[in-house]
């Protein structure tokens, strides 16, 4: 039985158990921070597929990335949830947000168009939706708002099995908020600093007597600043959800999502001096015209049917529909050579496009247990489908505004804004991925669980001047788990995944696929009554059939052969602690050491592959409510630290040494109802950069020292 379950830019105002327990623990200090629920809701589970918060009833276990309830012992890889209280507290209202905080995981802003994520030397390219591919992360894709978003979960490693195609860096799947049993309100107001305010209101329940069809409503909107001058964005978002048991056996869920962006942006972000240095231009420096503007207008639609048979057996039926149009008008400051005593050496370089993504995924699987040899057993099967139409369209200005700019003189204010004489389409693609898969659990004894599984997955993609279709590919996986004792598991895992390349050989074919082979051995333990997760695992990935350029048949003209023979590696070690230590102290802390290389590349061998990847990684945020004053006031703390990074430009490498920030929280409960809290983030205003590009230009400092207040009404 299925329980219930027109452009306006504007600035506004400015023993052994104990010993590696205590191991996990001092990834960082015991600084206390708030939580302002009730003790039953204060403890979440760190569970990958089902986190008890006060927006889900608590009688339904959704689906994780594996498509089946599983706890995290349960799943022979390395596997993160930022969960609702967590988002609450930290005040993490986008993804980038949320993935900041992720461990093993590097943020890298204006990458393609859009923000990319690191796992493990890897970009990330595997995003989904309660568990259905989505249309995300890819060039020109729209922030992605948390208001609608119960939690985020992490699955790192290779999973083509399960989505497809892809990096062998990590899965990221985004759980909708869905209608609650009880009639609920929710009302978040924010203010911070450069001018930044956002409401967001959330209402849901039943809406027939019987509880059988019930609703869910998110509204948000924001109005923002940066901490770049000009820059600004206004977001605006409408989401709905609806269920309806059709019967004792069947749920339908459907609804859809609006979200509109208008952004003065920050395409140029800084350069560098020719020479690689420092030009110590203020994180304020805004070197756009003020007419730079970034629009998305985002449609989402969705839908799952599930059913539960006799014997345990479920399936589930998910569609997804997205449609992102954007448009992107600007003009930044670009140098190659910018004399650091001038400022001379760079001009204004303008642009403008249009975008158009349509989305559309499917997936239908079938599971349930079943007996062999006297021991019960787990079998997931299912299909897959996914398309994506992406098309370009590049304007050309009816006015030359090319000319000389210097970097220190620099007025956004100068340069009157041109018109578009006319677009021209320059990219039409359609990709198209379908797979089938297979995935046993078996339980060979008490203690002892095997995971095989198999897709076979087709994928074809078609361009304005070509089709590419490779062969079909088989991915398979395997994992063994080990319950050795009531706390604690041991666990190997092999997962398989693989990226086709577009690139032609010399006979006129195209390269067979990458092949991303991840390999992964760890132990996780749980503690606090299945409320705190712990687990160390070491990875390593290599990734092969990478393009190289054909010595033997060298291009001629623009065209380029190419043959299969590139190799990376990437290996290191990850530690977690995750959940709540008491009904009052929650602990989330991560660290990760990562190592890339280049195996066998005919112009890097033996250098690093992800320079941007820093080795080592660790993130940490506890939360403590106070004992007095009936428990009203909470405090807390957030610790980010890492090592150096670099990235070639030229002949020239750009360096970020090691650096730590500090984040602190104050939270006081007014009454049941209302909560109020105080974030700080990057206490000690630590200078610093977040990415590099290169010394031209697209160079982002970190955010300086900023303030949030927040109220929140529950009713």
């Amino acid at each position: 039985m299925i329980k219930r379950r027109n452009r306006i830019r504007s600035h506004v105002l400015d023993g052994r158990n104990s010993a590696l327990l205590a191991l996990l623990l001092a990834l960082g200090p015991p600084v206390a921070h708030g939580q302002e629920r009730e003790a039953s809701e204060s403890m979440p589970s760190a569970t990958l597929p089902a986190i008890t918060v006060k927006a889900t009833d608590e009688s339904e276990t959704p689906r994780s990335v594996f498509k089946i309830p599983l706890q995290p012992r349960e799943i022979p890889q390395s596997a993160s949830v930022i969960d609702e209280l967590r988002i609450e507290q930290q005040g993490l209202v986008d993804l980038d947000d949320v993935m900041k905080q992720a461990t093993g995981v590097i943020v890298q802003p204006y990458t393609n168009l859009t923000t990319s994520y690191s796992v493990r030397g890897f970009q990330v390219d595997s995003f989904e939706i309660d568990g259905v591919p989505a249309g995300f992360g890819s060039q020109a894709s729209s922030p992605q708002d948390m208001a609608i978003y119960e939690r985020v979960e992490i699955l790192r490693g290779a999973n083509g099995l399960l989505h497809g195609s892809g990096n062998p860096a990590a899965t990221v799947n985004l759980v909708r908020k869905m209608p609650t049993a009880e009639r609920r309100i929710g009302i978040n107001l924010i203010g911070g600093s450069w001018d930044r305010y956002r409401g967001e209101f959330d209402v849901g329940g039943p809406i027939n007597d019987a509880g059988t069809l019930r609703g869910r409503l998110v509204a948000a909107y924001e109005d923002r600043d940066f901490f770049t001058d000009i820059a600004d964005r206004k977001t605006g978002l409408l989401y709905g959800v609806f269920q309806a048991d059709l019967s004792d056996s069947t749920k339908l869920t459907f609804g859809a999502q609006y979200q509109d962006i208008k952004s003065t942006t920050d395409m140029a972000g800084v350069p560098m001096a020719a020479d690689g240095a420092d030009l110590g231009l203020s994180r304020s420096t805004y070197l756009n015209t003020d007419w730079s503007a970034f629009d998305w207008t985002t449609h989402r639609a969705f839908g799952a049917l599930e059913h539960e048979m006799a014997g345990g057996w479920r399936t589930k039926f998910s569609v997804e529909y997205e449609n992102t149009e954007s448009t992107l008008k600007y003009a930044g400051v670009y140098g190659t050579g910018i004399n650091a005593a001038t400022g001379t050496g760079a001009i204004l370089s303008p642009g403008a496009y249009r975008f158009k993504t349509e989305y559309r995924s499917a997936d239908l699987n079938l599971n349930g247990p079943f007996s062999l040899f006297g021991r019960e057993h787990q079998a997931l099967v299912g299909v897959s489908y996914g398309r994506r139409d992406h098309q370009m369209k590049t304007g050309a200005f009816d006015t030359n505004i090319m000319q000389p700019v210097n970097v220190y003189t620099w007025d956004p204010h100068s340069i009157p804004e041109p018109g578009i004489a006319s677009y021209k389409l320059s990219t039409d693609n359609t990709t198209t991925e379908k797979g089938l898969y297979v995935m046993g659990r078996f339980s060979l004894a008490d203690p002892l669980t095997l995971v095989l599984g198999s897709r076979l997955s087709w994928w074809e993609q078609t361009t304005l001047s070509a089709t590419y279709k490779p062969d079909s590919q088989l991915v398979p996986y395997a994992g063994l788990i080990w319950d050795f004792n009531s706390h604690w598991s041991a666990y190997v895992s092999y997962a398989g995944v693989f990226q086709p390349q577009t690139q032609l050989t010399y006979d006129g074919g195209i390269l067979d696929p990458m092949k991303g082979n991840s390999y992964e051995a760890g132990i996780k333990g749980v503690f606090a009554n299945n409320r705190f997760h712990v687990s160390a695992a070491v990875f390593r990935i290599d990734q092969k059939n990478r393009a190289q350029e054909d010595q033997d048949h060298p291009g001629v003209g623009q065209a380029t052969y190419y043959v299969n023979g590139g190799e990376v590696r990437s290996q290191g070690f990850e530690l977690e602690a995750n959940g709540n230590l008491t009904p009052n102290w929650n602990l989330y802390a991560g660290y990760t050491y990562t190592d890339t290389e280049y195996v066998r590349d005919r112009d890097n061998q033996g250098k690093a592959f992800s320079s941007i990847t820093p080795r080592h990684v660790l993130k940490v945020w506890t939360n403590y409510t106070l004992p007095w004053q009936e428990r009203r006031w909470s405090v807390g703390a957030g610790l980010q630290t890492q090592s150096e990074y670099t990235r070639a430009s030229g002949l020239v490498t750009l360096r970020q040494g090691g650096y730590s920030t500090m984040n602190m929280r104050v939270g006081y409960r007014v009454n049941p109802k209302w909560n109020v809290a105080l974030n700080v983030n990057n206490l000690f205003d630590k200078r610093y950069y977040q990415s590099f590009f290169g010394t031209a230009w697209s160079n982002r400092y970190g955010e300086p020292r900023n303030v949030m207040l927040s109220l929140r009404g529950s009713f």
